[in-house]
């Protein structure tokens, strides 16, 4: 199953957990708090806040585009837009430089963006060990990382086959609608 990444709504996400933290936090959590967010409403309503592409690594599973965005790694519009409202300060730490349009984001969604920094902020230990036992579409990938397919998930939260199959058919229209909307 292939989610649409869209950049407005994975900045917005970004920037709406940062404000929670002062506008300002560590990159670890804040990715697990967006793969965590993204995973739940994935099963909640069959795709995700930001559209990202989900793997696991050693310390847990991540949004993969947004991982590589605060490393500075993306396409130059996807950065562009990224370093316009979020910035990297020191090597792990993430800050919020501009307030972003956040109506993009749903009550919903923000609804959920809430829960999940909730979650991950409430965690006492090891947040990859909560994550492990918690979040079973992990899988240790060694030295790298392991794609993880979001029907998985879904596989997973006991949604049927049926469910799956029409979730992958709406998504494959938003994908083809994005496609045909953009602008060259």
């Amino acid at each position: 199953m292939l989610l649409d990444f869209n950049i407005s709504k994975a900045i917005a996400a970004t920037a709406y957990l940062l404000e929670g933290k002062g506008g300002t936090e560590d990159m670890f959590p804040l990715i697990k708090k967006l793969y965590y967010a993204d995973r739940t409403a994935l099963i909640s309503w069959g795709n995700s806040i930001t559209g990202d592409s989900l793997a696991s690594l050693k310390k847990g599973p991540i949004v993969s585009k947004i991982y590589n965005l605060m490393k500075g790694i993306g396409t130059q519009s996807d950065l562009c837009q990224w370093n316009d409202s979020i910035q990297r300060k020191q090597p792990y730490r993430i800050v919020l430089r501009k307030r972003p349009d956040q109506g993009v984001l749903s009550q919903r969604e923000k609804g959920v963006l809430d829960r999940s920094r909730k979650t991950i902020d409430a965690i006492r230990g090891s947040i990859p060990n909560w994550l492990h036992k918690n979040c079973p579409e992990w899988t240790d990938p060694g030295g790298s990382s392991k794609p993880i397919d979001p029907s998985t998930i879904l596989r997973l939260a006991k949604k049927s086959e049926e469910e799956i199959r029409k979730l992958e058919e709406g998504n494959d229209e938003i994908r083809f609608l994005n496609c045909l909307l953009s602008p060259r």
